[in-house]
């Protein structure tokens, strides 16, 4: 919410250019009092507006608006961007459009182990995913999508590096091939510049539960010091599954605050993530977590020889 002087002293409505305002669409309305609000118009009338916040809806009186007029599309704000990621501060939009700038940037991480998530953070190929997603494993395949005028379209890829492991975080640095990519554009996401989570913030995860490819699960934060293990997670009751490993936990101004990492789908409302903070110190020191294929903790899983029955011996 932004406040500002008013300099309108009567009540009035603004309608755009191409007529009166739709439901459904991002609008900014401005207080009494000088306070606005954007959020998506879900009803107006003569005598209320009512907007749809993400976390809750709420019902403002006529005589409380001054203007109400299209939002205007802000949709980088402020961010920098580092060696292969990029930090920023964001402007809050609902989350059905936060998905859709966004959701791109997630994608299927596949070993002969199992599946999880994962979310690109360059425009390079540079990916996130948890490290029990890719633990003793050297066969990855990533699948990434995107969106065209014919409908989405999806592909594996099967040239993808370990760069860095963080097994105590939970954490792995990935890169897929470009050549491999192809003609397919890559959408990457906006880590948070810093640590601004509060108990009671609206969040979301996008991922791919039991398979469930690109599937949107919506909570709150429910603590930000939940300690296991020694370690300090993120708690929400956003619906997390197998298959969420790895994916990126949002904030409501589409800003990456968390990398999923465990869920408890017998007890609903216990999900956890890594915070942010944790995973910005991970790639600024990927230096010393480098993956190396000649070591013996590198990853390559051995499996058990086949075994066989002994035959009887004859008497």
């Amino acid at each position: 919410m932004k406040y500002y002087c008013p300099v309108i002293l009567f009540w009035s409505w603004v309608f755009s250019a191409a007529g009166p305002l739709a439901a459904a669409e991002l609008v900014t309305v401005q207080l009494v009092g000088g306070a606005q609000v954007t959020a998506t118009l879900l009803q107006k009338t003569a005598d209320r507006v009512v907007l749809d916040l993400g976390h809750e809806v709420v019902t403002i009186a006529a005589r409380q608006v001054l203007a109400v007029g299209p939002a205007a599309q802000q949709t980088s704000g402020q961010t920098t961007d580092k060696e292969f990621y990029t930090l920023g501060r964001l402007a809050e939009a609902p989350v059905p459009q936060l998905v859709k700038r966004y959701g791109d940037a997630v994608v299927t991480v596949a070993t002969p182990s199992g599946m999880g998530s994962g979310f690109l953070i360059s425009d390079a190929g540079h990916l996130i995913t948890n490290y029990h997603v890719v633990e003793e494993n050297l066969n990855v395949v990533v699948t990434v999508f995107q969106r065209k005028s014919q409908g989405y379209q999806k592909r594996q890829l099967k040239q993808v590096k370990i760069l860095a492991l963080h097994p105590l975080r939970d954490l792995a640095l990935l890169q897929l091939d470009l050549q491999e990519l192809g003609d397919f554009q890559l959408q990457h996401v906006v880590l948070a510049s810093r640590s601004t989570v509060r108990v009671g913030d609206l969040v979301f995860a996008i991922g791919n539960p039991l398979g469930l490819e690109r599937s949107v699960t919506q909570g709150i934060v429910s603590s930000t010091t939940r300690t296991l293990g020694q370690l300090r997670f993120i708690q929400t009751d956003a619906s997390i599954n197998p298959g969420n490993s790895g994916g990126p936990l949002f904030n409501a101004r589409g800003e990456v605050v968390g990398v999923v990492c465990a869920g408890y789908s017998f007890f609903s409302g216990l999900a956890f993530g890594i915070p942010a903070p944790d995973l910005i110190d991970f790639l600024k020191h990927r230096d010393a977590y480098l993956f190396d294929s000649t070591q013996p903790q590198n990853g390559v899983k051995y499996h058990a020889p086949p075994w066989r029955e002994t035959e009887p011996q004859a008497d």
